[in-house]
């Protein structure tokens, strides 16, 4: 009797997972993933452009500030 199980097993397991990659296949196309080029996705990589476009200015400015009091001190020692 065990050995007619493990020969039914291995062909019910091929039909199990052909039915899973038939349904997987199904729901894949009936659900498909967004488009990475979308409208979406061009928001997003324009909001994180200005982003970095702001802490580099931000930086900037910082180093700009310290320069101004840098000098500011040296003028004021002379």
């Amino acid at each position: 009797m065990r050995d007619i199980v493990l020969a039914l097993a291995v062909p019910l397991l091929i039909c199990a997972s052909g039915i899973y990659a038939a349904c997987d296949i199904w729901w894949r196309r009936r659900h498909p993933a967004p488009d990475p080029r979308s409208h979406a996705g061009r928001l997003v990589a324009a909001e994180r452009a200005v982003a970095d476009a702001e802490a580099i200015v931000a930086d900037r400015y910082a180093i700009l500030a310290e320069a101004e009091r840098s000098a500011a001190r040296l003028g004021g020692q002379q």
